[in-house]
């Protein structure tokens, strides 16, 4: 019996090695019935876009200051309840949260970078409409502030790389890349083909000023239909709660007392 349990364990042993290591028979063989997944990187550092764009912190030295931080208060916070689980998993809340909070923060400027495009779409339009160039147009619009810093940044990188001499829609195209501003990248490549193809710029600047307007139509009639339901739940939570203590319950001890009273 003891031979017969040595030699599972040998054989066990040998499967094992076979198919965890690399390029093995047995591998190849799994590969045929199911490829393997590609498994993307369990962690991954703050960007810089993002740690610019948030503004909460200068660099990424300040950030794993916070994060440090946040470990040892967290770690204190749950070893303060005497349960080493709470403690562990405070510790990890606190190191992960500057993180967090600063991707949510970059990606929230971004989608403001996508709702301030319209009014900027809307500038454009009306000076191309007066009789100024496209190029014009956009290179004195991207002076003057929005009201979204990552627009901004985006256009005076390419008002600076403009006045340096390089093309407007390219540099454009690429600085709003580099920022994330996915729908102003949008339109600089149209113009750029637009112009390339001996084709109005001003029609590009409608048609996205059409669908900026549609966009944002869209998003106020969602923002609508939610109003019942948060009213309903501001009725439930505050007014029935305040109706019952004030008036339901009197009433019914009232008819109590009568009752039995």
């Amino acid at each position: 019996m003891i031979a017969f349990g040595a030699a599972c364990t040998a054989v066990g042993l040998v499967a094992l090695w076979s198919g965890v290591r690399r390029g093995s028979a047995v591998e190849r063989r799994l590969a045929l019935l199911m490829p393997p997944l590609r498994r993307g990187p369990r962690w991954r550092p703050v960007e810089d876009r993002d740690l610019r764009q948030a503004g909460l912190f200068r660099t990424q030295t300040e950030l794993a200051a916070a994060k440090c931080i946040g470990l040892f208060v967290g770690a204190i916070a749950g070893g303060a309840l005497g349960v080493a689980g709470l403690a562990a998993a405070f510790a990890y809340a606190g190191f992960v949260a500057p993180s967090v909070a600063v991707e949510r923060r970059a990606r929230s400027r971004r989608r403001d970078a996508e709702r301030a495009l319209g009014m900027l779409l809307e500038r454009i339009e009306a000076l191309a409409s007066a009789g100024r160039p496209i190029e014009t147009a956009v290179a004195t619009l991207a002076r003057i502030p929005t009201s979204s810093t990552v627009l901004d940044a985006a256009l005076g990188r390419a008002a600076d790389d403009y006045v340096l001499g390089a093309p407007l829609f390219g540099s454009l195209t690429g600085a709003a890349r580099g920022e994330g501003a996915t729908g102003l990248a949008a339109l600089a490549s149209a113009l750029e083909r637009a112009r390339g193809l001996g084709r109005g710029s001003i029609a590009v600047i409608r048609d996205a000023r059409d669908a900026a307007r549609a966009a944002e139509r869209a998003a106020a009639i969602e923002v609508a239909s939610k109003i019942e339901g948060k009213l309903m739940l501001t009725l439930v939570l505050c007014y029935l709660p305040a109706l019952m203590l004030l008036v339901v319950i009197p009433l019914f001890l009232t008819l109590l007392d009568g009752l039995f009273g």
